[in-house]
């Protein structure tokens, strides 16, 4: 896995800039960190946690970093696995039915949301929820990347388009003499390394999207809880 520092430093060597004569070394890592938490908008990072149920209690706070739910499996250690189906809580059978689950966002935005099961679970049980959530862009220097090894090209790009970006913007302020040619070749070059970077970054999200399983918990009817 890639560190931050070593991401710094590659970005600073496709800069050319490794002594940091023309970007300022806190504007290089803060787009990294940027581009961690672009890439994760797009790509999010894929965990599971695992929720102690007491009895009766249908209602559980999700991790705070949560931003969609992939599974919900209930109860844990079964096999095969069995998974919970999605249907709102409004249901009118919601309630009275067993092998359902929905997710409830609170409109305070610092209350994190809550999973809510159909049936009564037992002190003893566990329920394993698979979510998605951002990749960690706050880790310290040194620290390593949660963001795949192999793409880390892809953070790379986005550093480079921000730094083109720096360049472009810089001119447009304080135009030097002769500054027209100039201010066209460096947005063309920004509007280039802007492409080239969504392409990658569209490029891996096909790729991945080709090579992963269909999930048979999105696949099948809402009937019967699913194995």
């Amino acid at each position: 896995m890639t560190t931050l520092t070593e991401l710094i430093d590659a970005c600073e060597a496709d800069l050319a800039d490794s002594g940091n004569a023309t970007f300022a070394a806190a504007d290089i890592q803060q787009w990294c960190r940027d581009a961690i938490a672009d890439y994760s908008q797009h790509y999010p990072r894929k965990l599971n946690t695992t929720i102690n149920c007491a009895d009766n209690d249908r209602e559980y706070d999700l991790p705070a970093d949560l931003v969609g739910v992939i599974s919900v499996e209930y109860p844990d250690g079964e096999d095969p696995p069995e998974y919970l189906r999605r249907r709102n809580y409004t249901h009118p059978d919601f309630w009275s039915d067993v092998g359902y689950y929905d997710v409830v966002h609170r409109e305070d935005a610092t209350d994190t949301a809550e999973l809510w099961i159909s049936e009564k679970p037992s002190t003893g049980e566990d329920i394993i929820v698979f979510y998605t959530a951002p990749h960690d862009n706050t880790i310290v220097v040194g620290g390593t990347l949660t963001v795949p090894s192999d793409h880390e090209p892809i953070l790379r790009k986005y550093v480079l388009w921000q730094a083109t970006l720096q360049l472009a913007k810089t001119e447009e302020a304080s135009p030097t003499s002769n500054s027209s040619l100039l201010m066209s070749q460096l947005a063309i070059n920004s509007d280039r390394a802007r492409r080239s970077y969504i392409d990658a970054l569209a490029k891996a999200i096909y790729t991945d999207s080709k090579s992963s399983p269909v999930s048979w918990a999105n696949a099948t009817s809402e009937s019967e809880r699913i194995y």
